[in-house]
């Protein structure tokens, strides 16, 4: 044993010594200064959200809400009704529209995604994901208020809920990618890595296929055949998005040469596109790209069942890759998409189940290589957070307006760069944790509080 091992054991034993002499008082007095503490870091971060919203270069964000309001306002039946968007959307909004009415619409969904927000951090706290928790809570800031004013929340807690109870909840993990996946159709992918011939695996997926089969027969019934495949359409018939990774080059051809050619408007499709030489080639990669996906998941579906499941830590790091290869394949990327990478991103940063067992336990230095990647990727993804919100909505006028700013261009860029440089990371961080070659560990039931457990952590 080397002498750094001998420290860290000592460190380690007096840590325990000291929390066992603690009396029941202190122990609970700490944890309520910790929780305390924590709150106020939530509360000041959302209050820092309110701040830069109430500015006029960031309050026009509420005109997807208002948009949606439109079309609760119009009286249409449901097949006819947000055509974009899955029909559990349309339920959602109804559902929000009877309670809030026209005057509170718009309040009352920005308060269900703060609650979400919330959701999500008091859930990774208690089940022991405290880093993971500090991290989520800093990082729906740097994305800003726009979190507030789309339904991306919905399915990013759903996918973050999942990853937290891969091992612990097979079944509930399945329902929530399913819900996922009838809010936002992609979160589907995600379950392939989760799958293997463990008694776990087969409930998760027999969870899954029944929620998403509910779903979509409800979405038959209520809307036919055409209305359930709407959203596919949609997106197929849609160009190449302004803030999208391959239209990288169009966009920064543009702001070198405003009379090139290009033009930023708005389509039929309610978003900025690009249009002009080598567009429409950007956007066949895009479709390339996004075919290679879909490949991919496959292919981590497959090596997951030859392996008979993956650890915990490997399966979520798994579906980090998916989702970052789907960000940037992406023709129609919106800043909102980047909280479906974060929200199971914040599982990986604290240890995850099985890791501190003393039965099979991983080797301490793969685990560490794999933590240390994993933490890499999470500050990347921080920092395509923060450019995120300074593209959209802080200086998005400078995108779309004449001429192109040589701020919000490179902003832009320097976001598109990072947002590949965060995708390289977690692709390294998936191969360090297949390093440790540890199996899919079975399900358990807790014996204590999660929160208590060194093995959820």
């Amino acid at each position: 044993m080397t002498q750094r091992d001998t420290s860290s054991d000592r460190v380690g034993f007096h840590i325990v010594r000291a929390l066992a002499t603690e009396s029941p008082r202190q122990r609970s007095r700490a944890a309520l200064f910790s929780g305390a503490g924590v709150i106020m870091l939530w509360v000041a971060g959302r209050m820092t959200m309110l701040h830069v919203f109430i500015k006029p270069s960031s309050n026009y964000i509420t005109g997807d809400v208002q948009y949606y309001l439109w079309w609760m306002q119009g009286g249409q039946p449901d097949p006819v009704v947000l055509p974009e968007y899955p029909l559990p959307v349309v339920w959602f909004l109804r559902a929000l529209h009877w309670s809030a009415g026209d005057s509170y619409f718009i309040p009352a969904f920005a308060t269900t995604m703060l609650l979400l927000d919330a959701l999500l951090a008091v859930a990774m706290w208690i089940h022991g994901h405290r880093a993971g928790a500090l991290w989520w809570i800093v990082l729906v800031p740097f994305l800003g208020p726009i979190m507030w004013n789309r339904f991306d929340m919905v399915p990013a807690v759903c996918m973050g809920l999942a990853a937290l109870w891969y091992r612990r909840h097979p079944a509930a993990c399945g329902v929530m990618i399913a819900l996922g996946a009838a809010v936002k159709l992609w979160p589907a992918l995600l379950v392939l890595p989760m799958i293997s011939r463990h008694k776990a695996a087969i409930r998760r997926l027999i969870a899954f296929g029944a929620t998403g089969v509910a779903l979509a027969l409800a979405s038959l019934l209520d809307g036919g055949w055409g209305r359930l495949v709407s959203p596919l359409t949609w997106q197929s018939g849609r160009g190449l998005q302004v803030e999208s990774v391959p239209a990288t080059v169009p966009v920064y051809q543009h702001f070198k040469n405003p009379d090139g050619g290009y033009k930023v408007e708005m389509s039929k499709y309610n978003a900025f596109e690009i249009f002009g030489p080598g567009a429409s080639t950007w956007q066949s990669l895009s479709t390339i790209l996004m075919a290679l996906t879909v490949a991919l998941a496959i292919g981590v579906a497959l090596l997951s069942w030859r392996r008979n499941g993956l650890d915990h830590r490997s399966a979520v790091l798994a579906d980090l890759v998916i989702i970052g290869a789907l960000i940037i394949a992406n023709k129609t990327l919106s800043p909102q998409y980047f909280v479906w990478w974060a929200a199971p991103a914040a599982m990986v940063l604290d240890r995850v189940s099985g890791e501190n067992t003393s039965e099979n336990p991983p080797d301490p230095n793969t685990l560490s290589w794999a933590q240390t990647w994993c933490w890499t990727a999470a500050m990347f993804l921080l920092i395509t957070a923060f450019l995120t919100q300074q593209v959209y909505p802080l200086n998005y006028a400078g995108i779309i307006g004449l001429p192109p700013s040589r701020i919000s261009t490179n902003l832009l860029v320097s976001r598109n760069i990072m947002t590949i440089v965060t995708f390289v990371a977690c692709v390294v961080a998936f191969f360090a944790s297949l390093r440790m070659h540890r199996p899919a560990q079975p399900t358990s039931a807790p014996t204590k509080p999660v929160h208590a457990t060194l093995d959820e952590r």
